[in-house]
């Protein structure tokens, strides 16, 4: 596979994605399902073909990314909340 391939299937990919559009007045449910299908098909064919396998599975036993620790809330916010609590309990 040359890179003018590689960069035609890209750009396909690229343009399918912008004509992706979520249910309206116009487009059933179904239809947006089955344009992410055409989309997600044809990325993971385009893996295989880069890589020579298929991307593996989010359930295919490795363990899942490390969660960052959650930011702490900032002291505005509490500061806020009792605010809120206070005229909550004046009222």
């Amino acid at each position: 596979m040359t890179s003018q391939d590689i960069e035609e299937r890209l750009l396909g990919l690229c343009q399918a994605a912008d004509r992706y559009c979520l249910p309206g007045h116009r487009r059933t449910a179904e239809t947006c399902m089955a344009d992410f299908g055409d989309i997600r098909d044809q990325t993971r064919k385009l893996y295989r073909d880069l890589t020579g396998s298929w991307p593996r599975h989010a359930g295919d036993g490795e363990a899942p990314p490390a969660r960052r620790p959650q930011l702490p809330i900032p002291s505005a916010l509490h500061r806020d909340r009792e605010r809120r609590r206070n005229r909550a309990v004046r009222a």
